[in-house]
């Protein structure tokens, strides 16, 4: 009728007419396997292996053994007697973060970042003039993140004197706007 596996217990063994309990009409059982942690029945005996490897097991409490419900609430016991550490109040560990955060250090000691406040050295504005000169000859427009390229990539400017993208397209259209408009005085010669 059944295969039965070689390897399988005999307290793995379900017989067919064994009644089940959530089964009230005492129809005989469909399964063969069952496991004794959670009750689950299963067809095959692989699938009972693979049951008991994943640890999926849903207990119930009719399965529940004494000694496992006892050591439960032994440790519910255990745990409502402990007296909880107080927490120190939030006031506290702002405070102790804010002496921890105190710098020990000279002020300046590090790498300064962000926006240049002040005036350029002569060298920076020479080299984006000269850029802005080189570009113009040729009738390009000089663009900020190509300037930006060219300047990071100059050895002969320090890293402190460097300009933004925003620095240099605000110096860029400073040079252009000091440009002789000469498109304007053509204009008004040719009308003349």
């Amino acid at each position: 009728m059944n295969d039965v596996e070689p390897n399988a217990r005999d307290d793995d063994i379900v017989t067919p007419n064994r009644p089940d309990l959530f089964n009230p009409d005492g129809a005989p059982k469909q399964s063969l396997f069952y496991c004794r942690e959670c009750g689950v029945s299963l067809i095959r005996y692989t699938n009972l292996l693979k049951h008991i490897e994943r640890w999926k097991h849903f207990i119930r409490p009719e399965h529940i053994k004494l000694l496992d419900r006892e050591l439960g609430l032994f440790m519910r016991a255990i745990e409502d007697t402990l007296v909880p550490v107080p927490l120190s109040p939030v006031s506290e560990v702002i405070k102790a973060f804010k002496r921890k955060s105190d710098p020990e250090l000279p002020h300046g000691w590090a790498i300064r970042h962000g926006r240049k406040v002040g005036r350029y050295p002569e060298t920076t504005k020479a080299f984006v003039k000269a850029k802005f000169d080189e570009y113009a000859k040729c009738g390009a427009k000089l663009k900020a993140d190509e300037a930006e390229i060219q300047m990071r990539a100059d050895r002969f400017i320090e890293p402190n004197d460097l300009m933004t993208k925003s620095q240099l397209r605000n110096y860029i259209n400073t040079l252009k706007s000091q440009l002789p408009k000469t498109r304007v005085w053509r204009r008004q010669v040719e009308h003349e």
